[in-house]
């Protein structure tokens, strides 16, 4: 099977993916009604997030690549990062919610007053946004940590292995170019979430993470990034429970002016380009490569998809 073409390959990955989540979230209801625990209740939820995330994401992409005979070090860039790709991935995630909250108003604007079929889509999202709200009810420390295992750590892992480690490397052997298979890979990214109203700014994070992932050469570097931004969003629902630092309206408000909008997509291309300047990865437009892979070997056509 490892000579299928990339196309067939990827809608396999996104069939296993769907398939994933539904036999998961199957098997997370049935876990939380045999212990007889409220399925909309934190535990119950907890679980279904945990279950979800492994059997729709994680676990399908590494299926994907046992099928296939691909080193997995190999095909989700299981590379060491640099240092400085490390300081540089954590100064885009900070300086990136700039110009993604910026991105949420222009989507939100976008749709705002419109009936039908996106009034209906606003009112299923709200109701998700309020299941959502009983797991990032935390009154503790402890109730934190486990919220940011869950919310932050573990859709960073399984998301990024899933989508730009095995979806985007496919797309882009199918497309030859790497940039259309980063932005076909975070359309798809944010279209599988089902949060229409937060789609451009996912969109936005998942071309980002895409371009981390090519410019630095690992995963681990995306995945920190995923994890940063979706921390920072736990962090803050914690301080506005806890604390008198910030309000929950500010928490959810994508209200960011066009100068620091401005300033934090600045920050993002330059941190971008010092990633790429600073990387193996050779000024072409028609290759994906692994990493790490010097300059002067490098060769003008895709890996081959033997297995070894």
């Amino acid at each position: 099977m490892h000579h299928t073409h990339p196309i067939p390959r990827a809608i396999l990955l996104f069939i296993f993916c769907i398939v994933g989540i539904i036999v998961f979230s199957l098997i997370a209801i049935g876990i939380c009604m045999a212990a007889g625990i409220d399925l909309e209740s934190k535990l119950g939820l907890q679980i279904q997030t945990a279950f979800t995330q492994i059997g729709g994401f994680l676990l399908p992409a590494l299926v994907f690549v046992r099928i296939f005979g691909r080193k997995s070090v190999t095909h989700f860039s299981l590379n060491k990062p640099k240092t400085l790709h490390v300081i540089l991935t954590v100064i885009l995630a900070i300086t990136g919610l700039g110009i993604v909250a910026y991105a949420g108003e222009i989507n939100l604007k976008l749709l705002e007053g419109r009936g039908g079929f996106i009034a209906a889509l606003k009112k299923l999202e709200d109701q998700s946004a309020e299941i959502m709200m009983i797991m990032l009810d935390m009154k503790s420390i402890g109730s934190l940590l486990v919220t940011i295992l869950l919310v932050g750590l573990l859709p960073g892992i399984c998301e990024e292995f899933l989508f730009r480690g095995a979806l985007q490397s496919q797309l882009a052997k199918a497309f030859k170019n790497t940039h259309i298979a980063i932005w076909t890979t975070a359309i798809i990214f944010s279209a599988i979430h089902f949060q229409f109203f937060g789609f451009i700014p996912r969109m936005l994070l998942g071309a980002l993470f895409g371009y981390v992932l090519v410019y630095t050469g690992s995963i681990w570097m995306p995945i920190l990034a995923h994890f940063i931004n979706n921390s920072v969003g736990v962090l803050g629902y914690y301080l506005a429970q806890n604390t008198d630092l910030i309000s929950q309206e500010q928490v959810e408000s994508t209200e960011v002016s066009w100068l620091i909008a401005l300033g934090s997509a600045a920050i993002v291309l330059g941190v971008i380009l010092l990633m790429k300047k600073s990387s193996n990865w050779p000024d072409r437009r028609l290759e994906y490569i692994k990493f790490p892979y010097p300059k002067e070997t490098f060769i003008d056509q895709l890996e081959d998809d033997s297995p070894s």
